[in-house]
């Protein structure tokens, strides 16, 4: 079950990706609309031959004839020169290249593929290019302000060829990754890890914090609680992960496990046993059980083809 707080960042996310999926072009009430500086004008392209009358506001989905169109919405575009200038991604910015990302680029003449020198228009302004490639391109519109001479300008990515899965891959994983956080969070992963296969649990054993390892001569000993931590009077399953001294794993050993309170006197109220061989120096430990809190002690007998040693791992409960 997804929290209300995952719901919201969802939702967050999913408006970023509005935000990020246009440079100077912005939605307002489903109409394309362009920005230059404080100026503004209708945006709209067509693809006559493919998309018939369909409107796109900048990502187009396949390569071919387009036409760009502004319509103003400010007088004052109608006493600029406009130039137009669409040119090949180099920036490496893609969604987020901006105005000074341009600015830097060392020969934009060689990175345009099409260019409209300015020209005054009374109220429409379009231009027609025909893309041989898909791709991601930028759009670079221009307006001179003839009195100053200050020079306005719009910058847009897009892709041709745009599938419409944008950022989403990304914001979904996103999401599956919290999902998996808030599942491990809650016991409900640890759970399902300690019934299911053993690829499952050689997964937990990955994911899941490993304790402190502890260190006999020849072998070393980690482990993990797939059900969660020990309580008391509850049965519980261990990933054991056994080493060498010099971190090999060590594979196919026999393993034996005993253990008991020392200051009690008294040993485990269970008989745990290595259920699998997990592969890759993991083992399977089930039917462990601790009856009461205090300090214990677990003694792992692990036998080799070359050696046979004892490690202890203490456990305070």
């Amino acid at each position: 079950m997804i929290s209300r707080g995952m719901v919201s960042l969802f939702l967050l996310l999913a408006l970023q990706t509005q935000a990020f999926a246009h440079g100077g072009v912005v939605e307002e009430d489903d109409i394309c609309v362009i920005k230059v500086n404080y100026l503004r004008a209708h945006f709209k392209i067509y693809q006559p031959r493919t998309s018939g009358h369909e409107q796109f506001c900048e990502d187009l989905p396949a390569a071919g004839e387009s036409v760009f169109v502004m319509e103003f919405m400010h007088d004052a575009l109608q006493t600029m020169p406009i130039d137009f200038r669409i040119i090949r991604d180099v920036t490496g910015k893609g969604r987020f290249a901006r105005m000074e990302d341009i600015e830097a680029i060392d020969d934009l003449d060689a990175a345009t593929v099409f260019y409209q020198s300015a020209t005054l228009e009374p109220d429409v302004y379009s231009v027609v290019h025909t893309f041989e490639n898909e791709g991601d391109f930028i759009g670079i519109v221009s307006a001179t302000n003839a009195d100053s001479g200050e020079v306005y300008a719009a910058v847009f990515p897009f892709e041709v060829g745009f599938t419409g899965w944008g950022y989403w891959p990304l914001f979904i994983g996103i999401l599956v990754l919290i999902q998996i956080q808030y599942l491990a969070m809650s016991g409900r992963l640890k759970r399902w890890f300690a019934k299911s296969s053993p690829a499952a649990m050689l997964l937990a054993a990955m994911l899941l914090p490993m304790s402190q390892p502890s260190h006999a001569n020849e072998f070393i000993v980690t482990y993990t609680t797939p059900d969660g931590p020990p309580e008391i009077n509850r049965m519980h399953s261990w990933i054991l992960y056994v080493e060498s001294d010099s971190g090999d794993p060590i594979e196919g050993a026999d393993i034996e496990v005993d253990g008991g309170m020392p200051a009690h006197n008294h040993g485990l109220p269970t008989q745990p046993r290595v259920t699998e061989d997990l592969g890759d120096g993991y083992y399977r430990l089930d039917g462990v059980r601790f009856h009461m809190s205090g300090d214990w002690e677990m003694f792992v007998t692990i036998r080799s083809d070359e050696s046979e040693e004892t490690v202890v791992i203490p456990i305070t409960l």
